[in-house]
This record gives structure tokens, C-alpha cells and sequence, in this order.
């Protein structure tokens, strides 16, 4: 007979036992996830350490120092390549710096939230559209623009300058400036904006109630308290820019030699990457030479990222929570902010109005101090230091209204010309793009090359084959990272994690392709679309994790409460409860992650390869519309640009859709909190 009073008991023990086994095998499954964004940033940079070895043996450190890269004679230096890179960031900085900053002061600042809303939504959106459409429109449309109308003007005025020597060519370093600032334009604004926000009302409306002017309030208060961010957006800005490959390819003119004038051609790292990889597959000095040119561009940016991300997080900290005592660390990283980046930007500034002033002066002489250039910052420097007596003549009531007034013109300007670029943008992609829009191309494989019609039905069945690798992969493993750092992880480790997924957000494409071509094709020696939706995969995963984290913390923890209070286990209650009251969030998250790879062409050079065929086989190249619409727009056949406009009109609609539909999503979300 079975002793009944004794074994409910055991029986009850066993079934607690093994709820305990499954909360806890679900939070090491949610941990390994988390952890694997920390080993997939050192496993990228071991992988490119490892693969260029044969570079370092033979050329050393005189690789970063060598100007001259001649396939032919094996010998390589990457001089010229860094110039470049850091040249081209450079000016992009320096046109998205006032436009990035001024935009994020008017929507924060100046306008209402029924006119911020939608211009902080359009700016956005500028992040979303892909960069080989960033290229094509780049190529076709603003480097003849700046041919004609900007480089001429340059080459008359500051032609003594030599950075504006030198007959203009049509693709060079200020098209490459000009178009790597309007795409980091909605980096440097969208955070600023987070920064600005953070700011305590309080420290405004007590300025004001002072009898300050809207303007006084913007710079002496807010902007101070916010200085450390906005340079950490910046910095941002600058990691984006310093890893852009596809639009800088299609306009900086590819020429690998150090030219000080910015209306010549130029060569930066990223784009030689894409340029010669495919070319050095059996080549492995050339291989490894380019897989070092990765690992610079890897650790620069990891580190331009890393501390940008450091500089925002101790700001926003310190503003909200001003009372609590600042570590030596945050002093440190805030002073450099502060005073660092101030510091060198102004440098920067006096240096070219030094070397112009020099220039100037060797050229005309005496004369060469009452040209425009030398009157105006004259002029400047002598309203600069005579403010003050400015003011008091102007009696400073109406003085201030003048500058309050003013400026608040400029930083609406600032905004609408952001939005205008979006809209040029769009509208010129459309009505180019409808021309070539047909049946065909979504139903007929390509044609030879100079033959009439055809189509991209194997980029378009290839894109969602890609898309599909990279979901499957992505969405669990950030899923589950941001599970574990929401509602498991305490202090450092969790905090270590949301670091290294913003870190590996800030990867450029072109680097983690390398790192899948070193990791995925170069073991098994073929091309596949595993190899290429692995590469998207790890572009996925920081933003479905850091999206996942901050909706679960936005679930009240009532919720989770209230379910373990009902006798659910943990993991149970997270399942059933928690992750269901986030849903909205989290597929916003996946959205976003599935447009941004939507339009990635680097990556895929090096891994999927891309295919004229049909190709459904995983294990085969494989074919995408941005690597379509990159290959056809640099040919010389009419009909192959026309459908490069139709593809990238289909793409933009595609990841448009996503970001939309996205962002629609959470901002219905946020407002339902």
C-alpha cells in the first residue's frame, strides 16, 4: 500500500524543485544571451587581429606611416585611407555640428510640441532611409550641384587656401562632407534633444521668472548643464561618419593619395574596403592588408562610440539626479567633455582661419588682409569683445529682444533645413524612381548587360531570405538579452551589457561584414547567405536588446509582482505577464532592427556576394536590391540607372514602412503610459 501523507509532500518538493531548475535555467539561457554582445565585440576584434597577422609581419607599424598602395608590387600603406576617413568626418562635422545642435534647441526650446512632434519625426526618419540611396542620390544629384554652383565659388574666393586649391573635380572630399552631414544630422540631433530634455524645467522657468529672454535662458542655463552630452552626441556623429561606406563610395572619387585641398578626390578606409575586397580573395597579403584596415577602423570607432556613450550617460545622470556626489570617473569624463571637445573644435576653427589669413597674406600681400574672408572675421572678433558696449548703447531691452528674436530665427532655420533635405530627398528618389517602376521588375530576373528590360526578382526574394537568417538569429538572442538585463541583471553586469550592445550598435556595417567574411566564409571557402544574414544578424541584436530593456522597464512592477503573489513562477510571470504588457515595444524594436539591415550593402559584399539566379539554397551567393541597386547605378547603361531609381524606390517605401509603422507604434505606446 502507498503511503499517500508521505509522498504529497515529496511530490511537492520534486514539482518546487523543478520550477526552480526551469526560473533558473531560463535566467543563465537570458544571461548567455546578454553576454554574448560583450564576446562578439572581442570576438571581432580577435578575428581581424588574427587574420591581418601576415601585414604586421611584413610592413609593421610603417603601414600606418606608408602613403603608397600598389597591388602589384605588394606594398601597402593605409596613410592615405586614414586622411581620408578622418578628413571627410571632419567636414561632416563641421556642417552637422550648428545644423545637429541648432535643430535639437528648436524642438526642445523654441517650438511647441504640435510643430515639434512632427519635425523631430521627419528629422528622424533621415536616419532610417538606407545609405546606398544616400549614395545614389549623392552621386547623381548633389555632387553635380556642388560642381556647379558650390566648388567654383570656393576655388574664386579661397583659392589661395590650399584647402580650396586645385581645379574642382566632380566627386571629391566636400561632397563626401557634405553628404556624411546630413546623415549623421539626425544622430547629433535626436540624442541632443534626449540631452536638453533632461534638463530640470525648473532651472528654466527660474531664469525666466529672473526676467531672462528665452535666448539668455538657452545659454546660460540649458546649454551649459547639457554641454558634456551634446558633445557626446557629437562624438557619436563623428563614430557614425567614420564607418560610412556605400554613400561615401559613390562620392569621394576613390583616389588613394593625400590631396590638402577638399575639392579633390579622396580614398577613406571604408570605402577601399568595399572597393578591393572581392578583388583579394586569393590574394592574401592584399587580404590581410584590408582585414588591418578593418581593425583600425574597428578599434578607432569602438572607442570614438565607447566614450561618447560614456560622456551622455554621465550626463544625463548628473542632471537628474544633481544631488547625489559625482565619482572621480564622471568628474574626469564631464571635464573632458566640457573642456576637451570645446577646445579642440575651436583649434580646429582658428587653424583654418590661420592658414587662410596666411594664405591670403602670401598670395596678395598687405592687400590680402581687406578680402572678404579676412574683413568679416575682423568684423567678428570686434563685435565679439565690443558685446558688451553694444548693449548698453542699445539700451539693452530692445538689444535683447533683437538677439532673442534672432536667434530663435536661426535655430528654426536650422530645423527646416533638415526637413528640406528629407524632402528634396524623397522627392527626387520618387519621381526618378517611378520611371523605371513596373511589372517586370519584381517579376523577371536580370538581362544581360546592355539589353532592355529584365528585373530584380532574385534581389528581391534574396532581401527577404537575407532579412529571414537575420531575424531568426537576432530577434531571440537580443529578445533574451534584454530580458535578462531588464529584470535579472543588477548593477555592473547589467549596466556592462546595455554599454557593450550601444558599442556594437556603433560597429560599422562594413567592419562586421569583414569580421563575418574572416569568421563564416573563410573556413568553409564559399560565399552563402548564411554567412550574409549572420553578419545582419549582429546589427540586430543591440537594437532588439536595448529596445527589449527599456520597455520591460517601463512594465510598473505591480505587474510582476502581482503574478508571483498568484503562485506563478518567475520565468512563468515574465512569459505570461510582463513580456505581453511590453509587446507593442518590443515588435517596435524588431521593426526598427529589420529596416536598418534592410538596407545595409556592405556587409553583403563580403558574405552573400550576390547572384543573377534564382537562388533559394541558403548555402549559395546570394543576391540583394542594394547590392543591385549599387552595381547598376555605377554602370554606364541607361536602363540599369532607371532601375536603380525604381529598386531604390522600393527599398526606401520597405524601410520607410518599418520606421513608420515603428515609431507610430511607440510613440501610441508612451502616450498610453
Amino acid at each position: 500500500m502507498v503511503n499517500t501523507a508521505s509522498s504529497s509532500p515529496d511530490r511537492f518538493k520534486s514539482r518546487a524543485g523543478f520550477a526552480l531548475i526551469k526560473d533558473l535555467a531560463f535566467e543563465r539561457a537570458s544571461l548567455l544571451f546578454g553576454v554574448l554582445v560583450v564576446i562578439l565585440i572581442g570576438w571581432i576584434g580577435i578575428r581581424l587581429f588574427l587574420n591581418s597577422s601576415l601585414t604586421r609581419g611584413r610592413f609593421g607599424l610603417s603601414f600606418l606611416t606608408h602613403s603608397v598602395w600598389d597591388v602589384p608590387h605588394q606594398t601597402y600603406g593605409a596613410l592615405p585611407f586614414i586622411y581620408g576617413t578622418l578628413v571627410s568626418s571632419a567636414l561632416a562635422i563641421l556642417i552637422a555640428l550648428p545644423l545637429g545642435v541648432g535643430s535639437a534647441l528648436f524642438l526642445s526650446e523654441v517650438a511647441k510640441r504640435k510643430f515639434a512632434t512632427p519635425i523631430s519625426f521627419v528629422i528622424e526618419l533621415l536616419a532610417a532611409i538606407p545609405s546606398i540611396i544616400f549614395g545614389l542620390w549623392g552621386f547623381l544629384v548633389l555632387c553635380p550641384f556642388l560642381n556647379t554652383h558650390v566648388s567654383p565659388w570656393l576655388k574664386d574666393t579661397f583659392g589661395s587656401n590650399p584647402l580650396f586649391g586645385g581645379a574642382p573635380v566632380l566627386t571629391n572630399m566636400l561632397a563626401a562632407g557634405v553628404i556624411l552631414a546630413i546623415m549623421i544630422l539626425p544622430v547629433i540631433t535626436t540624442i541632443s534633444r534626449e540631452v536638453l530634455r533632461a534638463v530640470p524645467a525648473g532651472q528654466r522657468e527660474a531664469s525666466l521668472a529672473l526676467g531672462a529672454t528665452k535666448w539668455e535662458t538657452i545659454w546660460r542655463v540649458v546649454l551649459p548643464e547639457a554641454k558634456v552630452g551634446i558633445t557626446g552626441a557629437v562624438i557619436l556623429g563623428l563614430g557614425r561618419a567614420l564607418g560610412e561606406t556605400m554613400a561615401v563610395v559613390m562620392v569621394i572619387g576613390n583616389t588613394p593619395k593625400i590631396a590638402a585641398s577638399i575639392l579633390q578626390p579622396g580614398y577613406t578606409m571604408p570605402a577601399l574596403l568595399a572597393n578591393q575586397f572581392n578583388e583579394a580573395y586569393n590574394d592574401d597579403l592584399q587580404r590581410s592588408a584590408l582585414l588591418e584596415i578593418a581593425l583600425i577602423l574597428f578599434v578607432i570607432t569602438v572607442i570614438v562610440n565607447g566614450f561618447a556613450r560614456l560622456l551622455v550617460l554621465v550626463t544625463t545622470k548628473q542632471v537628474k539626479g544633481a544631488a547625489t556626489k559625482e565619482s572621480k570617473t564622471a568628474a574626469a569624463l564631464r571635464f573632458a567633455g566640457e573642456r576637451g571637445g570645446p577646445i579642440l573644435f575651436g583649434l580646429f576653427i582658428v587653424g583654418i582661419v590661420l592658414l587662410q589669413f596666411g594664405s591670403d597674406l602670401s598670395a596678395n600681400g598687405v592687400k590680402g588682409l581687406f578680402r572678404p574672408f579676412e574683413l568679416l572675421t575682423l568684423a567678428s572678433i570686434a563685435a565679439y569683445f565690443g558685446f558688451g558696449r553694444i548693449k548698453n548703447f542699445f539700451n539693452n531691452g530692445p538689444w535683447r529682444k533683437f538677439v532673442n528674436v534672432t536667434w530663435q530665427g536661426l535655430l528654426s532655420l536650422s530645423a527646416l533645413t533638415a526637413c528640406f533635405v528629407l524632402g528634396a530627398l524623397l522627392l527626387y528618389v520618387c519621381s526618378h524612381g517611378l520611371k523605371g517602376l513596373n511589372i517586370p521588375l519584381f517579376t523577371e530576373l536580370p538581362r544581360p548587360p546592355g539589353m532592355e528590360g529584365g528585373g530584380m526578382k532574385n534581389a528581391i526574394v534574396g532581401t527577404l531570405i537575407l532579412i529571414a537568417i537575420a531575424s531568426a538569429v537576432g530577434i531571440p538572442v537580443g529578445l533574451f538579452g534584454g530580458v535578462y538585463v531588464a529584470l535579472f541583471g543588477k548593477g555592473r553586469i547589467s549596466g556592462g551589457i546595455r554599454f557593450a550592445a550601444d558599442v556594437l550598435n556603433g560597429i560599422p556595417s562594413v567592419v562586421i561584414g569583414l569580421f563575418a567574411y574572416a569568421a563564416f566564409v573563410l573556413p568553409f571557402s564559399h560565399f552563402s547567405a548564411w554567412a550574409g544574414g549572420l553578419a545582419l544578424a549582429i546589427m540586430m541584436i543591440p537594437i532588439i536588446l536595448r529596445t527589449t530593456d527599456e520597455m520591460l522597464r517601463l512594465v510598473p512592477k505591480a505587474y510582476l509582482e502581482g503574478a508571483l503573489a498568484l503562485g506563478a513562477r518567475r520565468s512563468q510571470a515574465i512569459r505570461s505577464v510582463v513580456l505581453p504588457a511590453a509587446r507593442s515595444g518590443i515588435v517596435t524594436g524588431i521593426m526598427l532592427a529589420i529596416a536598418r539591415i534592410a538596407g545595409e550593402t556592405a556587409p553583403l559584399l563580403f558574405t552573400a556576394f550576390g547572384s543573377d539566379q534564382l537562388v533559394t539554397n541558403p548555402s549559395q551567393p546570394i543576391s540583394s536590391l542594394t547590392m543591385k541597386i549599387y552595381l547598376y547605378a555605377i554602370s554606364p547603361y541607361d536602363s540599369w540607372v532607371d532601375q536603380a531609381w525604381a529598386a531604390a524606390l522600393v527599398l526606401l517605401i520597405m524601410t520607410l514602412l518599418f520606421n513608420v509603422t515603428a515609431r507610430v507604434a511607440s510613440r501610441n505606446r508612451f502616450a498610453a503610459k
